[in-house]
């Protein structure tokens, strides 16, 4: 699908492990000119992949957790129209100040996107909130502030699905959560719900954040959880 008039910038794009730095929320909030940062940046590199190797210029580009845009600015730049949802208004302001007045962005629940038809998007990215690991707000509304959100985010896939072209892609990035000293199994969970949904497994890439060991792993020979999972899935 990647675009012939496009380059890859390094082979290491076909590989399933990408090595990228994750973003500080205070180096983010200072190059946007913001007081409140969002609490979980996606990198710009891992858009700019996806986006690149899954789309072609003038496809549509949905982010059903846009957070402050990074998604949708990214592939305004690499000439997609896009589509953000988000809950928080502050986030939503961000991203469509980011994207200066392009794209289309609705502050509401993903769980019904009544405003886009069926088969209307070509590549949904997403890294939604979820068994509140990250504190996005003190909104009770926001999925990241539940105990349980697979029934949710479940309603967002079928959505997803259901706009989607034949043929779409749907790369999720997902990570464990720690619970009473031990790992969940959330990523795999949802990729047999998107399963289940009727998407097909088409890859997946292990996104290596490079953290560095912090002195807790060394003094208890604990393994770092310094990645996460991109599932790429097809309609």
């Amino acid at each position: 699908m990647f675009n012939d008039t496009e380059k890859l910038r390094n082979l290491d794009w076909l590989g399933s492990v990408w090595r990228i730095t994750t973003v500080n929320p205070a180096i983010s909030s200072f190059e946007l000119g913001i007081k409140e940062p969002h609490p979980a940046p996606f990198p710009e590199e891992l858009a700019y992949r996806l986006i690149s190797l899954f789309s072609k210029r003038g496809d549509m580009v949905l982010d059903p957790f846009c957070g402050s845009g990074t998604t949708n600015v990214i592939a305004l730049g690499l000439g997609r129209e896009t589509i953000g949802y988000d809950i928080e208004q502050k986030f939503i302001d961000i991203a469509r100040n980011r994207c200066k007045g392009k794209g289309k962005f609705f502050c509401k629940s993903s769980e019904e996107m009544k405003e886009l038809q069926n088969e209307s998007v070509d590549l949904c990215i997403t890294s939604p909130p979820y068994l509140r690991a990250v504190k996005y707000s003190d909104n009770p509304l926001n999925i990241g502030n539940l105990p349980e959100s697979y029934s949710l985010l479940i309603k967002t896939f079928k959505e997803v699905y259901r706009v989607l072209q034949k043929n779409g892609i749907f790369c999720l990035n997902v990570a464990s959560v720690a619970e009473k000293g031990f790992l969940n199994t959330f990523p795999f969970d949802l990729l047999y719900k998107c399963l289940e949904i009727g998407f097909k497994l088409r890859s997946s890439v292990i996104w290596d954040k490079g953290l560095l060991i912090k002195e807790w792993n060394l003094q208890h020979s604990e393994i770092a959880e310094n990645h996460e999972y991109i599932w790429v899935l097809k309609k």
